[in-house]
């Protein structure tokens, strides 16, 4: 199994874990580990596309990492059920755009999250 494979298994999980169990502490930790290992592959595809930009001439773009999309959350600064709920939501909310954006297949888990928390998001 290749490092997408493990990653896209345990964002599967992380969801299960987030609707079926509330479990948002192991929510978040898988989170994490599925959130690093997408960001490497975004970075490398980046860098892949501006390689062959420079070669072929096209215009150069890469994947750039902002404070805001840290691929990390920190446990520590949590104390409330809200406060770790809304952090499990945001870093599976990442994840699942970088699915998208990595054009991976999307489980019925990744779409019912997606589907779920738009509807949250559009609501609120």
């Amino acid at each position: 199994m290749d490092s997408v494979t493990i990653a896209l298994h345990q964002l599967n999980r992380a969801i299960d874990l987030y609707f079926n169990e509330r479990d948002f502490i192991c929510t978040i930790t898988l989170s994490n580990s599925v959130q690093t290992i997408l960001r490497k592959k975004l970075i490398s595809e980046s860098q892949a596309r501006a390689c062959e930009d420079v070669i072929f001439n096209k215009s150069f773009t890469t994947f750039q990492q902002n404070s805001k999309s840290e691929p990390c959350v920190s446990l520590h600064s949590l104390e409330t059920e809200h406060e770790w709920e809304e952090q499990a939501t945001e870093v599976l909310m990442k994840c699942c755009e970088n699915v998208m954006k990595l054009n991976l297949p999307r489980s019925i888990q990744v779409s019912a999250f997606v589907r779920a928390k738009s509807k949250m998001f559009v609501c609120s």
